[in-house]
């Protein structure tokens, strides 16, 4: 199965000349493993006073993308210069660009090597699996070179775009009842969208000072920001420690964070939340009705879920002779698990246009495996006026979800 989840990673990191770049940022896979990135010494004479992080993610003919910006406050408080190689490393990224106190730094972009690197800590940044897959992953990588002179005190910005990949989440055996009853119409659940940016903040501890790091995301104004607590692809995310805000179209979280303090890594989980419904399909019933003698009764209708446990439903009855009945209803549907049944209760309006019209109340028990089900119907038709009666009938029918 493939996981899902945006990637980026990294974002530089400067060493004397003799060291290699480290990374900054990882790419998520989203698989149930942890993080095993051990926390670096500082190794720099230059120090990080502080380090802004900002993404602005939007979705388009259903592919998502954030447009990312990093910016690092770098200081050589020595009197000697420092040479610094970076590397900027990542996956499904384009538009790479790096400017040191706003002149632009030229870029080689080459490839990763795939079984990764034993002389930083930076390029043998763990994934959610083997190193070796990652590496074959994080084929992109992004070469520049940085002097910063004796004294200096300047700002490393780093921009691009990244595509991100949905988080894939196992259903297992579990199927909601819209799904499990409308087999060949219904387009399956509607479930949220889970995107995964995974923010490493360990390699940043390879640097000399402890600096501030203020990340922001932006998203539109129906997505969620939040972080799951731990790698696995079933954890759901919370919005803990962000703090959330509200500009015009889009929603804006901030969260600040020292990088002495700062766990080994950052997760940032955006969230689409599903559609209020979701689409059923027909139903088609037979069966017998008790009143005024045993009759058969035949039923049509279309259903629907909206949330996802309860299903509301619009049908035709007839005997093909006498009576004729339109009902809408609302019924709460356990899902199917496994071989266990769907089970549902429902509330109903049946309306009788033949013999005469006159509303009534109707009761419902079905249970339902696959598109299979038996259905059990009490209605009850009050009395309107002189001269009418009250009466009541049971229905019971085989349905079959269309």
């Amino acid at each position: 199965m493939a996981d899902m989840s945006s990637r980026i990673v990294s974002f530089l990191c400067c060493l004397l000349a003799a060291w290699p770049a480290v990374a900054n940022v990882a790419a998520s896979t989203r698989t149930p493993a942890a993080f095993t990135l051990s926390p670096g010494t500082a190794r720099t004479r230059s120090e990080v006073l502080g380090e802004k992080l900002d993404f602005d993610c939007a979705e388009a003919e259903r592919e998502a993308a954030c447009r990312f910006e990093a910016r690092y406050r770098l200081r050589n408080a020595t009197s000697e210069a420092e040479v610094i190689d970076a590397a900027f490393l990542g996956l499904r990224t384009s538009e790479v660009s790096v400017r040191f106190d706003e002149e632009p730094l030229p870029v080689t972009e080459e490839q990763a090597d795939p079984r990764g690197s034993t002389s930083g800590a930076g390029e043998s940044a763990p994934a959610r699996s083997s190193p070796e897959s990652t590496f074959r992953r994080l084929t992109q990588r992004f070469s520049f070179t940085l002097t910063l002179p004796p004294g200096h005190e300047g700002e490393l910005v780093v921009r691009g775009v990244v595509q991100l990949e949905r988080r894939f989440l196992p259903s297992g055996y579990v199927w909601p009842a819209v799904q499990a009853r409308h087999v060949l119409l219904s387009s399956g659940p509607a479930r949220a969208t889970h995107w995964d940016i995974d923010y490493l903040l360990g390699p940043i501890r390879t640097w000399a000072g402890n600096p501030e790091l203020h990340v922001t995301v932006r998203v539109p104004s129906t997505w969620e920001v939040g972080s799951s607590p731990d790698a696995s692809a079933h954890t759901q995310p919370v919005a803990t420690d962000w703090r959330l805000r509200h500009e015009g179209a889009q929603v804006v979280a901030e969260r600040r964070l020292t990088a002495e303090s700062a766990p080994e890594w950052l997760n940032v989980t955006l969230t689409k939340p599903a559609p209020g419904w979701t689409p059923g399909g027909v139903q088609l019933g037979l069966g017998l009705r008790s009143l005024d003698g045993t009759r058969l009764m035949a039923r049509l209708g279309y259903q629907l879920a909206a949330p996802e446990s309860f299903l509301h439903s619009l049908s035709a009855e007839t005997d093909f002779r006498k009576q004729l009945v339109f009902t809408p209803l609302s019924q709460y549907a356990t899902p199917q698990v496994a071989i266990i049944p769907s089970l549902g209760l429902g509330l109903g309006v049946p309306v009788q246009v033949l013999p005469d019209v006159r509303p009534g109340l109707r009761l419902l028990v079905d249970l339902h495996f696959g598109p299979v089900g038996a259905v059990l119907n009490w209605d009850h038709y009050p009395a309107l006026g002189e001269g009418t009666d009250s009466f009541s009938q049971f229905m019971l029918l085989l349905q079959v979800g269309l």
